[in-house]
Order: structure tokens, then sequence, then C-alpha cells
């Protein structure tokens, strides 16, 4: 079958893409990949699949969408598209309604995290709810990743009459084994070798939320943040934690390429978003056996249990310099909280999401719908 896959912003052959198209290949399918692929780092030729350059704008009203929108309608035509399948909430939009435009079926949706999650703003739980019920009617196959979409699907009445599923997530790589001197490690970046460190990864942006960890620091004595990312709170951050007198244990590192070593030199991995899907950095720490302080948020709290971490309020410092400070003061709580959650993890890995793949396209296309 010739199946058309649309999706955003595309910056390398990741692994989660990998773990989407190793099940479609070995179902004999051919794909079309249209997405943005102006900033993509590495070699194309790497994707299985022919690859279709579109600009979608994550403003629904933006006039690129427009375009896109005919793009995705000429590639049908090109290439005598049967299926569709797409995600991200805008360029599941567009495929969605070039899919019915052409009359293709059927037509999978992986929703990796609705716009309407619990806590979003009033907009956001009327117009994107409704958008998301309306296009359902012209969606065969609905793939979710978190139990809080999951059960906001059950409510949606599928084109198919099908029910949708609920998968771990992207996949990830388990068992990654980090041969390191932590001692060492901690002085090449500046920490101090004797020192509680709590890590996070993602960029310094507003739902990022990076801001309430510098806040808890300065009630956690002796630890150090090391926080690895870019963006632009970066300042404001710089600025908090002088206002704070933190400084000196608050560490921005910038994009880094070494996450393995820097997670295995630390105490605790935490991470205080708004808002996720079902974050990777998240996993690769409970694969390297730490324990987890995290926001109370949708794709967060389906990671972290009382077995293996603390969840917090994201706009509550106390709570998270509370639970930083039960770890620190507890190695024995650390080990334990880590050995779990290096096994929960494994319900998560590359291998458990393409099988589960795999038997979700094998329904979904193997025959054209009617």
């Amino acid at each position: 079958m010739k199946i058309l896959m649309v999706t955003n912003k595309v910056k390398t052959y990741a692994l989660g893409a990998k773990n989407t198209f190793e099940p479609l290949k070995r179902l004999g399918h051919d794909v079309v990949w249209a997405a943005d692929f102006s900033k993509f780092i590495g070699n194309k030729e790497e994707i299985p699949a022919v690859t279709e350059q579109i600009s979608i704008n994550t403003n629904p009203l933006n006039k690129d969408n427009i375009n896109a929108y005919k793009r995705l309608l000429s590639i049908i035509d090109e290439y005598q598209i049967e299926a569709v399948m797409c995600s991200t909430p805008i360029g599941g939009l567009l495929a969605r309604l070039a899919a019915r435009k052409k009359g293709i079926r059927p037509v999978l949706y992986a929703a990796h995290g609705f716009l309407f999650f619990r806590g979003a703003p009033f907009i956001n739980q009327t117009l994107y709810r409704w958008e998301e019920q309306i296009l359902a009617h012209i969606t065969d196959t609905l793939i979710t990743i978190t139990e809080e979409d999951y059960a906001a699907a059950q409510k949606f009445k599928l084109r198919s009459g099908a029910k949708p599923y609920l998968i771990h997530g992207a996949g990830v790589n388990v068992g990654v084994q980090v041969d390191i001197n932590r001692a060492e490690k901690r002085r090449s970046i500046g920490v101090p070798e004797d020192a509680f460190v709590i890590v996070s990864a993602g960029e310094l942006n507003k739902n990022k939320n990076t801001e309430v960890v510098v806040r808890a620091l300065k009630d956690v004595p002796g630890a150090h943040y090391v926080a690895c990312g870019v963006g632009p709170e970066k300042e404001n951050l710089e600025k908090l934690a002088e206002e704070l007198g933190v400084s000196e244990r608050f560490h921005l590192m910038g994009y880094r390429t070494d996450m393995p070593e820097i997670l295995a030199m630390s105490d605790v991995f935490t991470m205080m978003s708004f808002r996720e899907g079902m974050p990777r950095s998240l996993l690769e720490a409970m694969d390297l056996g730490l324990p987890c302080v995290g926001s109370d948020t949708r794709g967060i709290r389906d990671l972290i249990d009382s077995h293996g971490g603390y969840i917090c309020s994201p706009r509550d410092p106390n709570a998270f310099a509370n639970a930083f400070n039960a770890l620190r003061e507890n190695e024995k709580l650390r080990s334990e909280m880590g050995a779990y959650n290096k096994g929960k993890v494994q319900d998560y890995s590359a291998d458990v999401v393409k099988r589960e793949l795999y038997d979700i396209y094998r329904k979904a296309f193997s025959t054209k719908a009617n």
C-alpha cells in the first residue's frame, strides 16, 4: 500500500521515526513522508521513504498552512496515495482534511499530545477539543501514548467505529551502559565531587519551567542543579539564580551530546514541565537508574509513581525542594527508586513499541477501508 505520512518539523531521523518505519516496511508498505525538512541534520538517504518538503506553521491561521494543504493534495495525486497517517495537531489537521478531499481511506492519526490537556487554557479545552471531535469522523485509527489522552479519546466517534489505542510512547533504547568516572565527570563541568546533583534536560522555555527548580534550589542545602538545554529563558534564569543566591550551584550546560554521561554522574533527574507528551529524556534517565521528581502533568505522571520518585505541582517550589531533600538525605531510597525505574522503563522499549505498532498497522492497512 502507498502511504502518505505527514508530520511537522523533522530535524533528525530519530529513534521514534525509526520505530515507526520498521513495522511499516516489514508489512511491505511504501511511504512518502511529507514534513518540514529545512533544518534536517544528517543524511536523508537513511530514511526508508520518499521525502517531500512542506512548511506547516503551528498557528492554524498562518497562510503557510494553506500552501501546505494544497501541496498535500498534489502529493496524493502524484504518488497515487492509498492511505494517510499523520501526527502533530496542525499536521494531523491538514493531512486529514486532504485525505477527506481526495476520498482516501484508511486514515491513521497518532496523537502525541492533545492540546486540551488537563490544566490547559480555556481555548484549548474548548476549541481544540471540538476540533479533535470533528476530525475523529474522518479518522479510522487513533493512537495515543498517555493515559489522559487515551481516556479523552474514548469519547470520540471514529469513522471506522474502532476504539483508540494506547501504546508505550515512541520507544527508547533500554539497557544503556555508561562507564565513567563520576568524580572526573563532575570536575569537568564544575560540580563538586561530593555534591548532591539534580539534572534536567530540555529547552529553556516557559513550558519546561526550569524556574521552579531554580527557586527550589535555595532550600536544598549543598545541592547543585545541572540544566542541559538552550532557549529563550537563559538570561532570565541566570538573573533569577543570582537574585536567589544560588548562581554557584546552578549550571547551565547548553546543548549536550554527552547526556548519558551527565545522567550517570547525577543523583536525581527532574522534569518540571507544564505540558508533556511521553518525555524521552525522562525515560532515558529511568533507564540509567535515577530516581525522578516531576510535575503533575500528562506523560510525566504516567512514568513517575511513588515507587520511583515524587510528583509535585509545577507551580510549587517547596514541593520540589521537599522531594529533593528526601532523596538527598536517603541514599538507600535513591537506590531503591532508581532500581524500580530501571525495571519499569522496560515496558517503553523500542522493541515493545515496534511490536505494538506492527499489530496496529497490520490491522489498519491490511485492506483498504470501504
